[in-house]
């Protein structure tokens, strides 16, 4: 799942929090079998990956550096990478706020991305009558 691994390394990116304090895991993975043509010649979408990447942030600085500021980054991240999204980009956000200074941060993206193959004879795949490697 490469967009959960992406913007975890984005967020890491960013040095707000150390990395220890940061931790994703995929959520309500769904497997959805496709075999319709892919936007590449030659390829098809065997089948569509569909995942809530869930974020913990433990003691988020929110006294020195807003919310606002990491929520921004995101959705800048979003925009520029998950450019195959149709539906609108909603995600909630949880703040657990331990002080003036800290607060654990919690927040779900609903992922969707495709598993791809492309047509070779020697591919250990086959579907609707061709052999089909992973791309």
């Amino acid at each position: 799942m490469k967009k959960i691994a992406d913007l975890h390394a984005f967020i890491l990116s960013l040095d707000l929090v150390a990395a220890e304090q940061i931790d994703s895991y995929v959520d309500d993975l769904v497997i959805v079998p496709s075999g319709r043509p892919a936007p590449t010649a030659g390829q098809i979408i065997i089948a569509e990956k569909r995942y809530t990447a869930t974020f913990n942030i433990e003691r988020y600085p929110h006294g020195q550096i807003s919310e606002d500021a990491l929520l921004a980054q995101i959705a800048a991240w979003l925009i520029e990478n998950d450019t195959t999204r149709t539906d609108p980009i909603e995600f909630p956000l949880i703040v657990d706020v331990h002080d003036a200074q800290t607060a654990n941060l919690e927040f779900g993206i609903t992922f969707e991305e495709w598993i791809l193959a492309a047509e070779d004879v020697a591919g250990p795949i086959t579907a609707n009558g061709k052999q089909y490697a992973l791309v």
